[in-house]
């Protein structure tokens, strides 16, 4: 009696639960994404505003319905700019909270950390600005990139430096971490293919504040150019020391430099130096930007920067993957993640090639009067 009681009840429960996911149980009805980057520590900035960039376009999908039928939940945390950090939090996103897809980092490293993990996983991610070519280089079909990369970013410095400032003694700082090794390496291709090699190529280690041993050698080279290829708060550090030590060169700064609270922090010394930056500034006066910018600033109260962009882009991109898969199984997204084409996103078109990239465009600036200026 005992035994049949305990076999009915079974029944019960299963029917119970099978009559709960038919109409849309808890977990059934959300979508759930893992978002990871540094929201603490000297990156934090770029971090922070990947989050609003990913919870903006969450929250304006949902109030238009979703996507096939179910909510999206953005499950957030902070690597503190550690790719050991980004390990583990990837390791919980797959495997304790069995999200969907992951979105991240704005910090090349860590992307680098896990691409072993989400390879194993199977679960589609996607990068929105991360620029080390290594995110794409290594095989791995699972990931996808919004942003154009450090290929088109250092030749973009290189031939504007050269081209247009007639630079012919151009030198080199970066920071040795990865993201900055390969931008060494692109800049210093890309000044042979000018039949051009750096006068001075040094680098320094992430939380360096004097940088005045390697400005000298720079000051003493004789540059005329200088491309700095680093993260913004050691690229505010260095712009004030160059500006102190009367430093007679155009200065270049690589992506890295130009996000983030680098304006704030290098102040007026930031004035007639030269960036590059992915498709998208608020400077842009076309209907796509001038919409984005006016509505993002009603709702959050600041002027997008491009962290919150390409973050923004990547989650309408994945939505309308999921939306053409028709289902959350994650083979099916990554198939159709690669069939997305002339995708219109805020800063570009996405149209994915075989190797997970999706970016092409960028823009060159100048900052004037601490504003930057768009000159190409």
């Amino acid at each position: 009696m005992k035994r049949k009681l305990l076999v009915a009840a079974c029944i019960l429960i299963a029917g119970l639960f099978a009559l709960g996911t038919a109409y849309g149980a808890p977990g059934d009805s959300e979508i759930k994404i893992g978002v990871l980057g540094p929201t603490t520590g000297t990156m934090a900035i770029g971090g922070t505003h990947q989050k609003d960039g990913v919870q903006f376009a969450i929250d304006e999908i949902n109030a238009a319905g979703g996507v096939l039928g179910k909510k999206l939940t953005a499950l957030y945390e902070d690597t503190e700019g550690n790719a050991q950090n980004a390990v583990n939090i990837m390791n919980k996103f797959l495997y304790k909270d069995q999200v969907t897809a992951t979105i991240g980092s704005n910090n090349s490293p860590e992307i680098l950390a896990v691409l072993d993990i989400i390879a194993k996983a199977k679960t589609p991610h996607i990068v929105p600005s991360g620029v080390a070519a290594g995110i794409t280089q290594a095989g791995n079909e699972w990931v996808f990139r919004i942003t154009a990369t450090d290929i088109t970013f250092s030749k973009a410095l290189v031939d504007y430096a050269v081209k247009k400032l007639n630079a012919s003694k151009v030198a080199i700082i970066f920071d040795t971490n990865d993201y900055g090794q390969g931008g060494r390496k692109m800049v210093e291709e890309n000044l042979k293919a000018n039949g051009l090699s750096a006068v001075v190529s040094e680098g320094y280690t992430t939380g360096t504040k004097d940088f005045s041993p390697i400005l000298l050698k720079v000051k003493s080279s004789g540059a005329d150019a200088l491309i700095i290829w680093g993260n913004y708060t050691e690229g505010a550090l260095l712009v004030r020391q160059i500006r102190d030590l009367n430093l007679k060169c155009n200065v270049l700064v690589s992506t890295g430099v130009t996000i983030g609270n680098f304006f704030e922090l290098a102040g007026d010394a930031a004035d007639n130096i030269y960036g590059v930056t992915s498709g998208f500034s608020s400077q842009r006066t076309d209907d796509i930007a001038v919409a984005f910018v006016n509505k993002f600033k009603a709702k959050r109260g600041y002027i997008p920067d491009i962290n919150v962009v390409l973050a923004y882009d990547a989650i309408n991109v994945l939505a309308q993957a999921i939306k053409n898969a028709g289902s959350t199984d994650k083979t099916a997204i990554r198939n159709e993640l690669r069939k997305i084409q002339n995708f219109q996103v805020v800063s570009g078109t996405i149209s994915f090639r075989a190797n997970g990239e999706g970016g092409n465009g960028y823009l060159m600036l100048k900052i004037e009067k601490g504003v930057p200026k768009l000159i190409q």
